[in-house]
């Protein structure tokens, strides 16, 4: 890792598209990307993750015939270490720009979504994260439900007005998502590590991108919402179920516990012992009883209130260690962005 950070950085946006088994849904993804009205240079970057299906294969194809006519470029690679992190780190790494634009296979960029998240990080050194909002198309059509849980699927506005949402969200979801490739050197010279590492494979893990707003916020950057940076997100017929939203549930009660040594760390509020004891009988009076029956005679929606507070509870009660072992990691990183600032190092 070089101790310039800005080194061999040039100036523009590099759309990193990390897929397992996406050739199917990839070509539309691309196509929309095709069609950016932009005056900055772009690349894509193409991380197939472990794919089965001859992904990479099929997408370089795809772009030797559909991609010629566009001052885009294109690259791809192979990771096939399991787990979304992993291939956005190496996307990283890969990418010649400054600007690092998160695409998942999925997603239908509008046209002018990356002149506008170029021009936007220009115009304030202080973001360190940018993201706009998506709405929902689907391969088929949707269930009633669906609005009522549009949340956990990233579909939806991050927030009500633009600008800076550091104070109020604090992150952004992943998809969409732009930071500056500096910023990722500067964490990687620091030591950081991801604590979660997003999803491998057909498994679902979250929270890696949220972590990562996180970092950007321990070192004092600050989370950007746009309204102008609007994408459509695909949705698969087989991802329209409530036994795959129960998954996606309880991997992000799991990530948020993950969150809390970040969050407690960033506002100097690490639990002790006795302040364990202090959040688990809180949420014990919070509605113990209340929930076991919301976890056994409930609909749907009190089934998993239910459940995501029995999860929080054995998070608190029995992991304790887990999570000062976490704290530890972040410290770790911190103090040495802290004794940097101070000129120690």
């Amino acid at each position: 890792m070089t101790n310039n950070i800005k080194e061999n950085i040039h100036k523009g946006v590099s759309i990193i598209i990390c897929t397992y088994n996406g050739k199917q849904r990839l070509p539309e993804t691309l196509r929309h990307i095709v069609l950016q009205n932009i005056d900055i240079p772009c690349e894509v970057i193409l991380i197939d993750n472990a794919s089965t299906d001859g992904t990479k294969q099929e997408v370089d194809r795809w772009w030797d015939t559909y991609g010629l006519h566009t001052t885009i470029t294109y690259q791809s690679y192979s990771q096939p270490k399991p787990g979304k992190s992993y291939a956005q780190e190496l996307g990283y790494e890969k990418a010649q720009y400054d600007y690092l634009l998160i695409c998942d296979d999925d997603n239908w960029l509008c046209n002018t979504y990356v002149q506008t998240a170029f021009d936007t990080m220009e115009s304030n050194i202080e973001i360190g994260a940018l993201g706009g909002w998506c709405e929902a198309v689907f391969e088929s059509e949707h269930p009633v439900w669906f609005q009522q849980y549009a949340k956990y699927y990233a579909v939806g506005k991050q927030a009500e007005n633009s600008g800076d949402v550091t104070e109020q969200t604090g992150y952004l979801y992943g998809a969409g998502m732009v930071i500056r490739k500096a910023h990722w050197r500067e964490l990687l010279h620091l030591g950081f590590q991801h604590i979660l590492s997003c999803r491998k494979g057909d498994t679902l893990s979250s929270g890696g991108d949220t972590e990562y707003c996180f970092a950007l916020r321990l070192l004092g950057y600050k989370i950007w919402y746009d309204e102008r940076l609007h994408f459509k997100h695909f949705m698969t017929l087989g991802r329209l179920n409530f036994a795959y939203l129960t998954r996606l549930r309880k991997a992000m009660t799991y990530s948020n516990f993950v969150i809390l040594a970040y969050r407690d760390v960033l506002y100097k509020q690490v639990m002790s012992r006795a302040g364990q004891r202090r959040r688990v009988l809180g949420l014990l009076q919070a509605g113990f009883f209340k929930n076991i029956i919301r976890f056994v005679f409930g609909t749907y929606e009190q089934k998993e209130v239910g459940r995501t507070y029995f999860k929080r509870l054995y998070y608190l009660c029995f992991c304790y260690e887990h999570y000062l072992k976490h704290v530890t990691i972040i410290e770790q990183w911190v103090s040495r962005h802290r004794s940097k600032i101070l000129g120690y190092e």
